[in-house]
């Protein structure tokens, strides 16, 4: 039996954050997208599912974990691979002018085009973090992780997928920024910093801090913020805090989001790791 139209799930909402792009988060079966062109940049991330999608002649079937980056004004078309087919994805549509704007924030070359080598991109990394800032997006959540997965997703396009490669400034240690940084995130857990507001505050670019940061620390900023919470309810937990305590002393927003990035962290829940000790 064929599904019909009113079982598509569709959630649509702006995202002043990310380049001020309208985002998408969807679910369709046997649906056909004719071919058409937007007047944004489109960037998708195939969730679930099948869709065979043709740009400019090039006709692929997209899976999960698939990235399909199709410029303004490029004519495209999408449809499910059979009658009932199911496919979900997530999208954020970019107006090349706020893309030229977010790379002079950045602190990289302005353009207005991403003019991928191909629409179709199969990139762990990129995938990773185009989905991290539709979903933080979505549920409006850690604004430093959403801010730095927009600024690594732009620089990746950057400098793997473009055809005309932009010629990025060579970053070098900054060992005294980067304590200073570190000590900024320790100091106040429950900071709801993004990058740019950490840049200001230390007189840098996004770009310059993002890869400075890196290359000392060997973690992303907001990877370090994660790490520093978990290591303080680690403490508070081995003192016989309360779990729902030692998640809101530690800067974690609920206590799922506690739970999930302690075990990500440590391999073990919060209870369980108390219960080992004592």
């Amino acid at each position: 039996m064929k599904r019909s139209a009113s079982t598509h799930s569709i959630k649509l909402w702006r995202a002043p954050d990310v380049m001020d792009a309208l985002l998408l988060k969807g679910r369709f079966f046997g649906h056909r997208y004719p071919p058409h062109a937007h007047d944004t940049h489109c960037l998708a991330v195939i969730t679930g599912g099948a869709v065979a999608v043709e740009v400019r002649g090039e006709r692929r079937v997209c899976r999960p974990g698939d990235v399909i980056v199709i410029d303004a004004d490029v004519v495209h078309s999408g449809a499910a691979t059979s009658d009932i087919g199911e496919w979900k994805m997530r999208v954020e549509h970019v107006q090349p002018a706020a893309l030229a704007a977010y790379c002079e924030r950045l602190g990289i070359p302005r353009r207005e085009r991403w003019e991928p080598k191909s629409p179709f991109i199969i990139d762990a990394e990129l995938c990773r973090h185009l989905y991290g800032i539709n979903w933080c997006s979505e549920w409006n959540v850690d604004p430093l992780k959403r801010s730095e997965a927009l600024a690594c997703a732009v620089l990746g396009l950057h400098e793997r997928h473009a055809r005309r490669v932009v010629d990025l400034a060579k970053v070098r240690s900054e060992p005294a920024l980067v304590r200073a940084i570190k000590n900024r995130l320790r100091e106040d857990l429950h900071a709801r910093v993004t990058l740019s507001t950490l840049a200001c505050e230390f007189d840098v670019t996004p770009f310059v801090l993002l890869r400075a940061f890196a290359r000392e620390a060997g973690l992303s900023p907001h990877a370090f913020q994660q790490q520093e919470r978990v290591r303080n309810a680690m403490l508070l937990l081995r003192e016989g805090r309360p779990i729902a305590e030692t998640g809101a002393r530690s800067g974690f927003s609920d206590q799922s989001h506690f739970t999930r990035v302690f075990k990500q962290q440590t391999g073990v829940t919060p209870k369980l790791y108390q219960d080992a000790l004592l």
